[in-house]
């Protein structure tokens, strides 16, 4: 018998299968193996093999090793709804590789804010095989020993079964009805209904057909929503057999449907299985012990950093009784639960105007009638108030959460905050404790913190967050974001054995949680906390003054902002306007294109939250990296060198005049400018120009609409003169021109950290621009990454830049370090600037001019 040793692929925290937040990898159904929490972005192969595929989202490929094994290597959960945003796949199909050779790269902050876990998986899926040995249960480093195979001969493991003595057939045809296709949990599901038949089964999409029986075959069809599949059976019951998988890939295989599908669901729900019959999940661990320092990382959701002790408030399965007293008793008790928990969201709309919108949100999930019904249904049937509610709102949930879109996928959270509500006052309590009795300076560690928890916080109590689920853009992080809380998000399990009292460190700037941290480290951030705190409350006072050099000269400071809910904190931080409006945000993660009508009313809302200061709206950039799933845009081999911004626009000419048709409507007519995005030559704006006019006539507008270019191209920094002909100003988008000025590939990881817009040929390209706009008395603005820096803030004034559009978050601080600057001394620092030969020694220049940034 043959026997391998698996390398990890991963470094990180290796753990059994078992803690894995996926049911189809903790319960085997995909294979056997194990899991790591990465703390690295390259996943490479764990030994000699062939890669067999490559799935087409680029988060998961198959290595067969010498012994015939197949090795699926699964990044993160829930991760084939990115459709390979934040992947770099480094092989193909059918390539041979060694051990420790490179796979995939990932972006690990895209991918762990989108992505329900970073958890990844190791797995064996053929048959033939045992594992054992696993390393697991602690810190592992890519290439250690994890696990070890045995079984297999070689080329013969991967045989296919004898022929069936039975010559029946059977075949059937089906349309894919979930949003990813057949990715790993689907294809576990049907892959168990299928091996204990003893005849074949495939199943064929489009020219390509796979073995039922197999995982990685299932997934290596590259299916997608919508695929017209056949499913053949050969052996006895040939045609059952087909008719059954069919039904089973109508129904989803435990993965949502989507739309008109949904139907095929319904006998799941005639026959519900108890929500307190989930599988236990094995504990993750002791609790960390004093004196044991330990660094968790997660995700950035909130910036900041603090110093307090743990308050855990992780929520244990709540068991409630099945049976109840009958409708006449249980009806009654849910509506009653129900205006109760309806009254405390006004209540706490009152509290936080400022978000009222969330709250209502939540009202209307509550008048959601799918939801209500499926409750009376099964008060109805016999069971209990607190049984129905319990099963229909994780119902919901789970589908919400299944879905590919993030944002969505985030709103199953206030689905179980008002799961939780509605049940705590069926069982006699307030609808809504949260956090409001918390001792002061308290860092909260959670599973997922609810919007509710956050609604009566009193001032001062609450010093942090970290969750060990949670993404970037739920509910409660934006409610987080509003009390200036510093929060990090997906911490991984391993948050659940940090115990109560330990005093810790959270760094929202970072994504990381330091527990038990030395006591000389403890003084020494609780007193430069203290002081950014002092001095930035300092700093906000006057935020909302005009931002002046020292010497007088006036600098206007912007926000970059990327959704309706960023206004309102961005005038409190003290943006002067938006100088650059992410519109993206209406067109990603969704079927179709948004209407005329859905942004006209986003950017409205938008510029009446600025209460009349300016709002530079940036037509689509999408393309290169932002794909559009309606978009049928071709398939490149350098997309970021492709149909990216403009280029779109131009080539789309009616999705672009929809946009500028919605930005004319906004009122007043001052309030909004235009801004186009990688702009290479004035006949492209020219082009945008004649739309915006004509549109303009259509529309029966007399006022005109400025319109700018972003310079992201280096070729329109070095004829800015000729853009600015035809331009009303500029804005620089540094992110881009960085990337293609210096031939590196921000999306690509082994080149991204090597990115640094302060490098002396950037900052040339620069002047050249500010140096071509003054042609014709031109603004030149900066909206890219470099003006939410400090550091480079005096090197671009002393350019000759007049306008930062900046984060939210550092305007107040920006802006006061502004107002210390001499415009003498920033012309001298840039000078000196561009005679430097790395961007490394621009960043001493500025560090020993400017010690105090």
């Amino acid at each position: 018998m043959t026997a391998i040793t698996l390398a990890a692929p991963l470094a990180g925290w290796a753990m059994p299968l078992t803690e894995v937040p996926d049911p189809a990898f903790a319960q085997g159904l995909v294979g056997t193996g194990m899991a790591i929490d990465p703390t690295e972005n390259e996943l490479r192969s764990p030994c000699d093999g062939v890669v067999l595929s490559v799935h087409r989202a680029r988060h998961a490929c198959t290595v067969r090793a010498a012994s015939g094994a197949e090795v699926l290597l699964h990044l993160g959960v829930d991760t084939v709804g990115l459709n390979g945003e934040g992947f770099t796949a480094h092989v193909r199909d059918g390539q041979a590789v060694k051990a420790g050779d490179p796979l995939i790269s990932f972006d690990m902050d895209l991918v762990g804010s989108r992505a329900q876990s970073l958890v990844s998986m190791m797995v064996v899926v053929n048959d033939g095989f045992t594992v054992d040995g696993q390393s697991v249960n602690r810190e592992i480093a890519v290439g250690e020993p994890a696990m070890t195979i045995h079984g297999g001969s070689g080329a013969d493991a991967g045989a296919s079964a004898a022929a069936p003595d039975s010559d029946e057939t059977g075949e059937r045809g089906v349309v894919m009805p979930i949003a990813n296709g057949l990715h790993a949990r689907p294809a576990a599901t049907l892959v168990a209904a299928t091996k204990a038949y003893p005849g074949t089964v495939t199943i064929q999409c489009r020219d390509r057909s796979a073995n039922a029986k197999s995982v990685v075959a299932l997934m290596g069809l590259g299916t997608v929503l919508g695929d017209r599949l056949t499913v053949r059976a050969a052996g006895p019951g040939a045609q059952d057999m087909a008719e059954s998988i069919a039904v089973l890939i109508e129904g989803g295989l435990g993965d949502p449907v989507v739309d008109g599908a949904a139907t095929a669901a319904a006998p799941v729900a005639a026959t519900p299985a108890a929500p307190t019959a989930q599988p236990v999940e094995e504990e993750v661990g002791p609790p960390f012990g004093p004196g044991e320092e330990v660094l968790l990382k997660g995700t950035i959701a909130v910036p900041g950093q603090a110093v307090g002790s743990v308050v855990r408030r992780f929520r244990s399965a709540v068991r409630v009784a099945e049976d109840g007293a009958g409708p006449a008793v249980e009806e009654p008790r849910l509506h009653r639960a129900l205006d109760s928990v309806i009254a405390e969201l006004g209540r706490s709309a009152e509290r936080m105007p400022e978000h009222a919108a969330i709250f209502q949100a939540h009202r209307e999930l509550l008048d959601d009638p799918e939801l209500l019904d499926g409750a009376l249904a099964d008060i109805r049937a016999g069971k209990s108030a607190e049984w129905a509610w319990q099963r229909t709102a994780r119902l919901q949930a789970d589908a919400l959460a299944a879905l590919a879109d993030p944002r969505m996928a985030e709103r199953a959270a206030d689905l179980r905050d008002l799961e939780q509500q509605v049940l705590a006052v069926l069982a006699g309590k307030a609808p809504s404790v949260g956090l409001a009795e918390l001792p002061a300076g308290s860092i909260v560690l959670a599973d997922e913190i609810l919007p509710s928890d956050l609604a009566g916080v009193p001032a001062g109590r609450l010093a942090g967050i970290g969750m060990t689920h949670g993404g970037p853009t739920s509910h409660a992080v934006i409610l987080a974001a509003a009390l200036g809380v510093p929060t990090v998000v997906a911490l991984g399990r391993q948050a659940e054995r940090v115990p109560d009292g330990a005093p810790v460190v959270i760094d929202g700037n970072r994504g990381e949680l330091l527990v038990f941290p030395p006591e000389d480290m403890l003084a020494t951030t609780r007193t430069a906390v203290a002081a950014r705190a002092a001095r930035r409350e300092e700093n906000r006072r006057t935020a909302g003054e005009d931002c002046r050099m020292a010497d007088g000269t006036r600098i206007e400071v912007f926000a970059n902002l990327g959704r309706v809910s960023d206004a309102p904190g961005a005038v409190m931080e003290g943006a002067e306007g938006c100088g650059l409006l992410r519109t993206e945000f209406l067109f990603l993660e969704r079927q179709s294109a948004p209407t005329e009508d859905e942004q006209y009313q986003q950017y409205q809302q938008i510029a009446d939250a600025l209460e009349g200061r300016p709002v530079v709206i940036r037509t689509l950039d999408v393309g290169g990296d932002k794909p559009l799933s309606y978009l049928p845009l071709p398939k490149e081999e350098n997309p970021v060198l492709g149909l990216r911004g403009v280029r779109v626009g131009l080539r789309e000419p009616e999705l672009l005049r929809a946009q500028i048709r919605a930005i004319l409507r906004v009122k007043p007519a001052g309030a909004c400018r235009i801004m186009v995005p990688m702009i290479a030559s004035p006949s492209e704006l020219l082009a945008v120009r004649r739309m915006v006019d004509e549109e303009r006539t259509k529309l029966g507008r007399a006022e005109p609409i400025e319109l700018g270019a972003m310079i992201e191209v280096p070729a329109a920094a070095l004829i800015a003169d000729r853009i600015s002909a035809v331009a009303d100003f500029l804005s620089i988008g540094t992110n881009d021109l960085t990337q293609y000025v210096l031939a590196m590939d921000r999306g690509n990881p082994h080149v991204a950290a090597q990115l640094d817009a302060l490098h002396p040929g950037v900052l040339r390209l620069i002047r050249l621009a500010v140096m071509g706009a003054k042609t014709y008395d031109r603004t030149v603005a900066v909206c890219g990454g470099s003006a939410s820096d400090p550091m480079a803030a005096p090197l671009l004034i002393g350019l000759g830049v007049t306008e930062l559009s900046a984060t939210p978050a550092v305007i107040a601080d920006l802006k006061a370090f502004i107002r210390t600057l001499r415009m003498e001394d920033c012309r001298r620092v840039a000078e000196a600037a561009l005679g430097t030969d790395s961007a490394d020694e621009v960043r001493r220049l500025v560090a020993e001019t400017w010690p105090a940034i």
